[in-house]
């Protein structure tokens, strides 16, 4: 007996490894929409770039910011993130 998941293959003449794959990219997707999201509200919130953000912080080093700080981490891993899952899906479209 043929599983539910064969049946769909045939219909829709998609191999598993297929389906696998346009899984990967839209998840691949979702998390680089979350990510440049978070980056562009930080770019909004703070008038500048990531870059720019940290060199503000590093002259301000006398003067404690807890929510600047908090936000710089908070978009420094967004912006990693966002970049990690981008080199994921340019090797994801070299592999095909």
């Amino acid at each position: 007996m043929r599983s539910a998941a064969e049946g769909i293959y045939e219909k829709t003449e998609q191999t598993e490894t297929m389906v696998l794959r346009e899984h990967a990219i839209l998840t691949i997707h979702t998390k680089l929409s979350r990510y440049e999201s978070e980056c562009a509200l930080f770019e909004k919130k703070y008038g500048v770039s990531l870059e720019s953000f940290r060199n503000r912080l590093e002259q301000k080093m006398n003067s404690e910011s807890f929510m600047e700080e908090d936000d710089f981490l908070d978009w420094e891993y967004a912006d990693s993130a966002m970049n990690w899952w981008r080199l994921k899906m340019k090797e994801l479209y070299r592999d095909h």
